[in-house]
C-alpha cells in the first residue's frame, strides 16, 4: 500500500486535483460521490470545501483562503501521495476570485463543470428555496420568476462575485447564464484542463459520462462497469421546512468540526447514512408538479436563448435542452 503523505513541507502545487464545479442543482453531489469511490481518487474530507471562494461570498466554510493556499492540505489529510485529490464546490464557477486562486496555486488541477437546462434548474432552485424556508410556500413559480425577470440589470451583466447581501435564490436566474462564467475559465485555465458535462446526460447515462471523465482525468474507467450509480442530495418537498433547516444546520456543523478527525467522523458518517433515509421518509411528502404559465416559459426561453447559443459555440456542442433546440 502506498504510504500516506507525511511531508508537511510539500506544497499544494505538487498534487494533482480534480475539482467538480458547475451550476448548483446539477447533480454535483452525486458526481462527487461516484468519483470519490474510484481507487485512484482521494476525496476531501467533506464534499463542498468552498476553500477558494472570496471571503464575503455568502456561503459558510471552515477553511477559507487567506494569504496562501497551504491550508488546503488540511482537507486531504488521509490521501496517498499519488492519488488524485477530489473536491466539489459548484460556486467556483461564479466566483472570479476562485478562478484566479485555482489558476495560481493548483497548476495540476483539472476542472469538471456540470450544467443543467437553466429553466429546469430555476424550478429546482425554487423548490429548494421553499424546502429550506427561504421562500414562502404560498409563492407560486410564476411570481418568483417575475420577481427575478424584473431586475433588468441582470440581463446585461454577470457579476464578478456574488454580493454578500444578495441571497443565492435571488441570483438563480442570472446564474443560469453559464457562458460568461465559463468563458473566463477557458481563457485563464485553458480548455484542455476543463471538462463540461450536462446534468441531463449524467441522469440518463452515468456510465458513459463517468467513462469520459476518466479519460479526461487520465485514469482507468473499468471501475464503473459494475458500479451502482445512486442519486444523492435530491431536492425533496418537506413536510416541515423549519425542522429540515435545523437538521441541515446541525449536519453542516458536525461535518465542519469532525471532518479531519476520522475516529469521530467515520462513525458519524456511517450513522448518518443509516438514519437519514428514515428521517427523509418521515419529513418528505409527495411532490406536486410546479406549474409554469406559457407566458413565463416564453419569457425564460427568450432570456436564456442568447446565452445558450454562446455556450454552444464556446464548448463546441449543443446542450440537450429541449426548449432551446
Amino acid at each position: 500500500m502506498t504510504e500516506k503523505n507525511t511531508d508537511s513541507k510539500k506544497s499544494v502545487r505538487d498534487y494533482q486535483y480534480l475539482i467538480v464545479g458547475g451550476t448548483t442543482k446539477a447533480a454535483t453531489t452525486s458526481l462527487f460521490s461516484y468519483l470519490a469511490d474510484h481507487p485512484t481518487i482521494c476525496a476531501a474530507s467533506f464534499k463542498e470545501t468552498r476553500f477558494f471562494l472570496d471571503s464575503d461570498y455568502p456561503l459558510p466554510s471552515k477553511f477559507r483562503f487567506k494569504a496562501d493556499a497551504e491550508e488546503y492540505n488540511q482537507l486531504f489529510t488521509d490521501c496517498d501521495e499519488n492519488q488524485i485529490r477530489l473536491e466539489s464546490t459548484p460556486d467556483y464557477l461564479y466566483c472570479s476570485y476562485a478562478l484566479e486562486r485555482i489558476a495560481t496555486f493548483l497548476p495540476n488541477a483539472k476542472l469538471i463543470f456540470s450544467l443543467r437546462d437553466p429553466i429546469s434548474r430555476l424550478v429546482s432552485w425554487y423548490r429548494f428555496a421553499i424546502q429550506i424556508g427561504r421562500l414562502p410556500k404560498s409563492l407560486n413559480f410564476d411570481d418568483y420568476a417575475k420577481s427575478l425577470l424584473s431586475d433588468t440589470e441582470q440581463r446585461d451583466s454577470i457579476r464578478e462575485a456574488n454580493p454578500s447581501n444578495v441571497p443565492q435564490y435571488m441570483q438563480a436566474l442570472q446564474q443560469g447564464c453559464y457562458s460568461g462564467y465559463l468563458k473566463r475559465y477557458y481563457q485563464i485555465i485553458g480548455e484542455q484542463r476543463i471538462y463540461t458535462l450536462f446534468f441531463e446526460e449524467l441522469a440518463e447515462n452515468p456510465l458513459n459520462v463517468l467513462t469520459n471523465i476518466c479519460k479526461f482525468a487520465g485514469i482507468e474507467s473499468d471501475f464503473y462497469k459494475d458500479y451502482t450509480f445512486k442519486v444523492t442530495n435530491r431536492t425533496e418537498t418537506m413536510r416541515n421546512s423549519g425542522v429540515h433547516n435545523r437538521y441541515r444546520t446541525l449536519r453542516y456543523k458536525v461535518r465542519k468540526w469532525t471532518h479531519n478527525k476520522p475516529i469521530i467522523h467515520e462513525p458519524l458518517r456511517a450513522m448518518k447514512k443509516a438514519i437519514e433515509p428514515l428521517y427523509l421518509h418521515l419529513n418528505t411528502q409527495s411532490e406536486d408538479a410546479v406549474s409554469i404559465s406559457d407566458k413565463t416559459r416564453s419569457q425564460l426561453i427568450a432570456y436564456f436563448r442568447a446565452d445558450v447559443d454562446d455556450l454552444s459555440e464556446l464548448i463546441g456542442r449543443k446542450p440537450p435542452w429541449q426548449p432551446f433546440e
